[in-house]
């Protein structure tokens, strides 16, 4: 009865070959999955009074949905990021408080992807750049991601990157026009014998439909939260990990397709990535996939996986839910515990539509 009043509601959470391929394809399957976990997430809120409520919960949205001035409003904040005083002043290159994000990433690059923190870590990070556009930044908008899928076939016409003013700029060797078309890399590159030194240049874009279309389609992110039992499994095919026969043929995967889809410098660099402005709604697409495939399972998807080294190099000890995740100064080190519900209270609040 219960499967019976899930399938009418469009709602039943089923395996890939119990979808039309149509229907994955066109992002409908992606889209009913996304209402089934926000449904669910909801409902753990109802009767709450107190801390995280169905009144005060924040919801995030695709950068499409948000309205024009809502967008505009949001480069505002990011540029008063790129404009504030780091807190990173013994660091050369450091120059502002959207460069703090880039060091903080370039220091923990190698403990924080293809190991149990991965997801956990990304939530939290970009959570802390939306809380830094806020509260320093005055921004009160929906805190956006990028759904690639809509955009996988044409990268460079996609409304985040058309060069209008509603957009985060445009495609080119440097950014052509529209937003952030006037500011400067400050760090890196990776490869640079010193990454924190002062290396201003332009910031570069390679928009890449060929690996958009290869990597990051509704088919590509929809096969992912339904051919994932587990949270090893799920970070393994989100990240392409050839450790797992069910990744080894993924290349890039939805996550690194996301980042080379944009490419450039920086948003093609492995440690700096996050001085790219668009990191941020890539990432909130990364999370949004992490928040259906665990809502759509609540009980069962309250675990972590893996080491807390790359690849487990050099060896290291299993994580647990007890181990600390610590991205000081940005915010305050915490518990993994602290991190796995986005309506947990402490420290997140949000939910994704």
């Amino acid at each position: 009865m219960e499967l019976l009043l899930l399938l009418l509601l469009g709602f039943a959470s089923l395996s890939v070959g119990e979808y039309a391929q149509e229907d994955i394809d066109s992002g409908k399957v992606l889209r009913d999955l996304s209402r089934e976990a926000y449904h669910n997430a909801w409902a753990r809120l109802e009767g709450k009074t107190e801390g995280c409520t169905q009144e005060n919960v924040r919801v995030r949205k695709e950068w499409r949905d948000i309205p024009a001035k809502k967008r505009i409003d949001f480069v505002r904040a990011v540029n008063c990021l790129m404009s504030s005083e780091s807190l990173n002043p013994d660091l050369e290159g450091a120059r502002s408080r959207f460069d703090d994000f880039g060091v903080l990433h370039h220091q923990v690059s190698n403990y924080v992807h293809f190991s149990a923190s991965f997801l956990l870590f990304h939530r939290y990070f970009t959570w802390a750049y939306e809380e830094a556009l806020r509260n320093e930044c005055a921004y009160e908008g929906p805190f956006p991601y990028w759904n690639w899928g809509y955009d996988a076939h044409d990268v460079e016409s996609s409304p985040l990157f058309d060069g209008s003013a509603t957009s985060l700029g445009s495609n080119g060797g440097c950014l052509i026009k529209g937003p952030f078309s006037n500011r400067t890399v400050n760090l890196g590159p990776g490869s640079g014998p010193d990454p924190y030194r002062y290396n201003p240049r332009c910031i570069r874009r390679d928009l890449n439909t060929a690996i958009a279309s290869a990597w990051t389609t509704h088919r590509n992110t929809t096969d992912l939260i339904l051919d994932s039992p587990n949270v090893e499994l799920f970070q393994a095919i989100m990240q392409g990990d050839t450790r797992y026969p069910e990744s080894r043929g993924l290349g890039l995967a939805v996550h690194g397709g996301g980042h080379f889809a944009i490419g450039g410098d920086p948003g093609g660099d492995f440690n700096w990535s996050p001085l790219e402005p668009a990191f941020y709604l890539h990432h909130g697409q990364v999370d949004r996939l992490y928040f259906i495939w665990q809502n759509l399972d609540w009980e069962n998807r309250q675990n972590i996986s893996g080491t807390a080294t790359m690849y487990n190099r050099p060896p290291s000890d299993e994580q647990s839910l007890d181990d600390v995740m610590d991205i000081t100064p940005l915010e305050e080190a915490r518990t993994f515990r602290k991190l796995m519900d986005t309506i947990g209270e402490t420290p997140f609040c949000f939910l994704y539509d």
